[in-house]
Formats: structure tokens, sequence, C-alpha cells
């Protein structure tokens, strides 16, 4: 499950528009994102999570709501996203969110893109640009080696 957590984010937003419009209308915010790496960091440890979705990934489900029915089925994973305040929906929708608006956010300040994508909100542009600087070493987990 945590393994695929970027996929999740390329898999809801080629959803259909109800999944891309939720995630887009999602508003993140430093409470939201310390919650979602808790959850992270929480269930890339729980074996019992881990086994859950060896073979069937939400992340890698064509819609949020098969993804959530995914994650749903499974008690370890869902005992470990209590743990950390958030629901499994809210996580498949801040991965696509966090993921894909920090990606849109670099690639406008990199020069790659001029605006963007009608797929991330100004609220959500504001705020990751405003903490453009600190969310890369709060990010860490999401990326790195959690063998």
């Amino acid at each position: 499950m945590f393994a695929s957590a970027l996929a999740a984010a390329q898999s809801a937003k080629k959803a259909d528009g109800p999944d891309i419009k939720e995630i887009r209308d999602y508003r993140l915010n430093m409470d939201v994102i310390q919650r979602y790496i808790k959850a992270f960091k929480i269930a890339s440890t729980d074996p019992g999570a881990k086994k859950c979705f060896d073979n069937n990934p939400p992340g890698n489900a064509p819609t949020l709501d098969a993804g959530e029915k995914i994650m749903n089925a499974c008690p370890p994973a869902i005992a470990d996203l209590k743990t950390a305040g958030i629901k499994p929906r809210e996580f498949l929708i801040v991965t696509a969110a966090l993921i894909g608006d920090f990606m849109a956010v670099g690639m406008k300040k990199s020069g790659t893109i001029k605006q963007y994508p009608s797929s991330i909100s100004p609220e959500n542009a504001a705020f990751i640009e405003q903490n453009y600087e600190k969310l890369p070493s709060m990010l860490e987990p999401l990326t790195g080696d959690t063998k």
C-alpha cells in the first residue's frame, strides 16, 4: 500500500472527472500533511498492512472509490490510519493532491511550465509555494527506503 503511495497520485488523476474534482477541491494544510506522513510512517513498518497490499495496492486502483474499497478491506491498515487520524479516502486524496501539486509547483519554479494545470487549485498552489522549502524534508519518509 505505502510503497505505492506515489502511484496513487497517478492512478487517481487518470480517473474521470469526479475524482479529479475531489482531489482539486481538497485543501492541503500542515496539519493534514503531518497526519498523512504519520500514517505513512506507521503503516510502512506494519507487516500486516504491507501484506494486504502486496499484490493489490490501492494506489493502482482506477478510482478513489476502488482504492478506498481496497484499503477498507485491510484491518491493519485501517488501524494504522486511525492511529494517525486520517481516513482511507483522505489518505488517497492527500497522496494525489500533495504529490501532484508539489510536482506542478516545482515544474513552474524551474520554468518547465508557465502556468499550473487545471488539476491544481490556486489555494493549494499558494500553500505549496509558501511551504516549498520545508516540504521536501517533511516528505522524505515517502521517498526513502522503508523496507
